[in-house]
Parts: C-alpha cells; structure tokens; sequence
C-alpha cells in the first residue's frame, strides 16, 4: 500500500458559480439536493483500488488538478491498494473508512467486471455511487514490429489459430478481458481457446508487448496514448462504435462488437444525507469547472457526467450486465 499527499492550494476559497440541482441518493433515493455554491472543502482522501499509472490512478491525478485549479478542495491524499480489478480495495475501502465523510474511491466498469469474475462477497451494494465522470474506449495493439498488419489479419488468425494468440490487458475480469471475449464470440471462436493475461496497469502491458511477451494487448486509449505517440505499439482497432482518434473501429472492420469504460467516484457507507450531498456538490463543481473540461480534453476521455439516482441505477444495471457477459463468455 502506498500513499502520496499534495496540498492544493486555495484553502478556503468558494466556488465562484452556483451548480446546478442533482438527485441526491443513498443507495436510489430520489430526493433532489437543491443547487447551491460549491463550499471550499476540507481535505479529501481519494482511495484508488489499483497501482500507480493505471486508468483510475490517472483520473484520481486529474481530479486532483481541477480540484487544484478551481481552489474547491485544499488538501488530497492518495492511498493505493491494488490487486483483482479493485475488489481487495473494494473491500477495504468499505471495511476501513466506513463513516468517514471526506474520503471517496475511484473505481468504475473494471471493478464491475472483477466483482463478478471474482464472485466478491463486498459488492457495489456496499458504497454510494456519487458520480460517474468519464468514458474512454479500448484499444487493441500489437507491438510495432509485430507481423500483424491490421485487425483484419488478426481476425483471420483469431479464426485459424485462436490459442496461438497471447492477448493481455488489464485485470481479469475487467473491460479488457470482456472485450478480448466479446471479440471472439463475434468472430465465432470458442471462449476456451482464447488466453489473456492480466496486469496491473497500462504500463506494465506496454513493456509486456514490448519484450515480445504478448501478441496482441487491449487497453484504454487514453492509457495507450502515449506508447502509440511514440510509436512503441501499433493500433489495429478501437472500441468506439465509429472510427475515432484516426484509429478505424472493431465494428468496420469485421468484429460486430463495441465497448467503453468508465470511471466514476463512490462513498463508504454510513454516511448520512448532508454528508453524501457534500459530495455530489463537490462532483458538480468538479464537472462544471474549465479546468476539469481542460483535463478531459488532454486525457481524451469523453464527459460522461451522471451523478445521484441515475447513477446508482446504471451501476446496478452494468454490474448485472457483467455477471452476463461473463457467463456467456465463459471468463468467470
């Protein structure tokens, strides 16, 4: 477990519009908080369920930023606690900071995934959905001097010789593993014969295809960025139902299947009404900042901005989802 601090600076600084109303829910409530200025916030502990360098660590990083920016919040500590898509953290987060009311985690369609496969006893059930903030596509990749020349080759080999192929990406269960299945059952090819291997961050994956390790790795694209600017990888296709960053689609090239992630922040439980409003004020205000706008253009995520009851339902709904994708996979 590691932990960082940043003071942010602006201690006691309001917000300088008001925000607009939002559903306030404690578990599905469907009473509405009144819009109101965002107040200065004490200091905030973000729990972040993975290592360092990951897609959650990189919007706990960004919040901190626009948080910083926007003079909401003056103090934010980062705890770390990876392992299994963020089901260990999961657990802990609700075990450890229970009735805490200025501590959140990051977490999103990873852990939903994980959960399932996992068969987690501490589910989302557990915490307060407080807002859902972003949505990015996957990538598939391959490293740049791989034979590969494009998802239509790697569909063709998918079909001839699907166990020859060692795919990789982020936690089993999660996104990238559903995506690597989904793929597959697209293509008609028998979930047994696919192998994946998971790893705890974007980094480790890119050194993976790197060494010649992996044939083909699934990542967020706002986690491959980088390793595709410099030309460490190569994109075959992206998950978005469209062609999108100069990358061509799953969808138009042969694969009839789409996925995004998303990421998005909870509560612990026991907290009371005025607490869990507290928090969906500060997201709002978060939301509604020019710096965070700033910070979703530079990551390339998509605002994907959802808070309360809306948000509660969706996760109930995705995390049922989950548990079906992966029967039907036959990945859990």
């Amino acid at each position: 477990m590691q932990r960082r601090t940043i003071l942010l600076a602006g201690a006691g600084a309001a917000a300088a519009s008001a925000v607009p109303g939002m559903a306030l829910a404690q578990a599905k409530s469907n009473a509405t908080a009144a819009a109101k200025p965002a107040e200065a916030y004490g200091p905030l502990r973000l729990l972040v369920p993975s290592a360092q360098g990951g897609g959650w660590d990189q919007t706990a990083r960004a919040m901190a930023a626009a948080l910083q920016a926007s003079k909401l919040v003056e103090q934010v500590e980062f705890e770390y606690k990876p392992g299994k898509g963020g089901v260990p953290g999961l657990a802990y987060f609700v075990e450890k900071y229970a009735g805490q009311p200025n501590t959140l985690m990051v977490g999103g369609m990873v852990m939903l995934g994980a959960i399932a496969l996992n068969r987690a006893t501490v589910d989302m059930r557990r915490v307060t959905p407080i807002a859902r903030l972003t949505a990015d596509s996957l990538v598939v990749m391959v490293p740049k001097n791989s034979p590969l020349r494009s998802q239509g080759e790697l569909n063709e080999k998918l079909k001839a010789a699907p166990a020859s192929i060692r795919f990789g990406g982020g936690s089993a269960g999660g996104v990238d593993h559903m995506l690597m299945g989904m793929m597959g059952r697209a293509l008609e090819v028998p979930p047994a014969s696919l192998h994946y291997q998971a790893y705890a961050g974007g980094g480790e994956l890119v050194a993976a295809l790197s060494k010649g390790e992996l044939d083909v790795g699934i990542s967020g694209f706002s986690e491959a960025k980088q390793a595709l600017d410099s030309g460490a990888v190569r994109a075959l296709a992206i998950s978005s139902r469209a062609d999108s960053d100069g990358i061509r689609s799953l969808r138009s090239q042969g694969v009839a299947t789409d996925m995004a992630n998303w990421r998005g922040l909870f509560a612990p439980p026991g907290l009371d009404p005025a607490q869990i409003q507290k928090h969906m004020v500060l997201s709002s205000a978060l939301n509604a900042s020019p710096a965070w706008a700033a910070e979703l253009k530079k990551n390339r995520w998509a605002n994907a901005f959802t808070s309360g009851a809306p948000f509660a339902e969706l996760v109930e709904t995705e995390q049922t989802t989950a548990r079906v994708v992966l029967h039907l996979l036959k990945l859990g």
